[in-house]
């Protein structure tokens, strides 16, 4: 029996913790172990976990930590437990009953893949992401792909795909992390580390795929600042392009686009391509909410 470990990521969020740890408990599949990092500012996750979750093991993490790091103290954590794979689930993410035990399933076939499921959002339950792409070369850190599964699609147990998005369900062999490494979390604190370390997952032959017959629904409604830039206003906007929580932040895009831009020497262009195409986004999408 392979040993399971779930990492899950706390900052002062335990509402969402809570119905995350809700739907694993809910799991068709219960051989697990689950880690949350609380690196939280109050006493509000401990004290719940405590209560609701006993059997939860708790890891204390710094405030200053941010998604990277947070991710990355767990992970450790759970090898050093003796994990054989590790599932990234933020706690954002509601795992579907047969979903976990589905992808434990697959990595008999797919030992040394990574394999993620499905992405439904929580509240419409319409699929978000499949099998989505990057095209770097003309500014695209991401391409979200198709939104509806195929009939060819479902006749596979895994779809191979160039990228995963986030930590979202992910099941991760710790012999990747024995191969590439951890997240990068000095270069890349909160966002695009998770691009970054499945980028370099696949330089390294290590397969990328998703399971199309189970799913992770994700509560959207505390994503990057950035992701409505109709709701912003012009300070808002700017301030998008300097805030670690936002995933346009230009230090995060920039650090991506050096490691991954196809000719490094170029990344400059790359980078201004990404921004001109979302200030652009921006100015047609807050016209139409101030009119309208």
């Amino acid at each position: 029996m392979k040993n399971l470990f779930i990492v899950i990521t706390d900052f002062n969020g335990y509402t969402q913790t809570r119905r995350c740890l809700e739907a694993l408990a809910a799991s068709q599949y219960r051989t697990f172990t689950v880690l949350v990092v609380d690196h939280g500012t109050n006493d509000t996750t401990r004290i719940g976990l405590a209560k609701d979750f006993p059997d939860v093991i708790r890891l204390e993490g710094s405030s200053e930590l941010w998604w990277t790091g947070a991710t990355n103290l767990g992970i450790r954590a759970a090898i050093e437990r003796g994990a054989d794979y590790v599932m990234l689930l933020n706690d954002d993410c509601y795992v579907a009953p047969d979903t976990v035990g589905y992808l434990v399933q697959s990595t008999e076939a797919y030992p040394e893949a990574i394999i993620a499921p499905v992405q439904r959002d929580w509240q419409s339950g319409q699929i978000t992401s499949i099998s989505p792409s990057t095209c770097f070369l003309l500014g695209f850190s991401t391409i979200t792909g198709p939104k509806k599964l195929s009939a060819k699609m479902l006749t596979q147990d895994v779809i191979p795909v160039k990228l995963i998005v986030g930590g979202r369900g992910a099941l991760v062999p710790v012999a990747v992390f024995n191969k590439i490494g951890l997240f990068d979390e000095k270069r890349l604190p909160h966002y695009g580390a998770d691009h970054d370390f499945y980028l370099r997952a696949r330089k390294q032959q290590i397969s990328l795929n998703v399971a199309p017959h189970v799913v992770v629904d994700i509560d959207s409604h505390s994503t990057s600042q950035a992701s409505n830039p109709a709701r912003l206003s012009i300070f808002g906007f700017m301030h998008s392009l300097t805030s670690t929580r936002s995933h346009r932040n230009l230090r995060d895009v920039i650090t991506l686009f050096k490691f991954h831009y196809p000719v490094s020497w170029l990344c400059q262009l790359g980078v201004a391509l990404y921004f001109v195409r979302y200030f652009l986004v921006y100015l047609f999408n807050r016209a139409r909410y101030v009119v309208w």
